[in-house]
């Protein structure tokens, strides 16, 4: 099985450990590559495609990392891992979690 990690989740994990909203994730920001490497993950680079339907796409939850998100997983084909119940409200994606 293939594990792909969303480049815009590298973003989002910095900029909220550096705004304080993830204590004692020190680990994972410093290493994050690492532990990519260890899940044996491969980055999921953001595209033009991704960002567009992302933007156009009705959802009511405004969240622009989560919407690129959703916007993967869709154009991708792919399941997303996550316990965000908000994701539950998308039919046309595949939730794990």
């Amino acid at each position: 099985m293939a594990i792909f990690v969303s480049s815009i989740s590298a973003y989002e994990i910095a900029n909220k450990y550096r705004i304080g909203k993830l204590p004692g994730y020190e680990y994972l920001i410093e290493n994050y590559f690492e532990v990519l490497d260890g899940l044996g993950a491969s980055e999921l680079p953001v595209n033009t495609h991704h960002t567009h339907f992302a933007g156009k796409f009705e959802w009511n939850h405004r969240d622009p990392f989560d919407r690129i998100l959703a916007a993967q997983a869709f154009s991708e084909k792919l399941t997303l891992m996550t316990n965000d119940p908000e994701f539950q409200s998308l039919p046309w994606i595949t939730i794990l979690w």
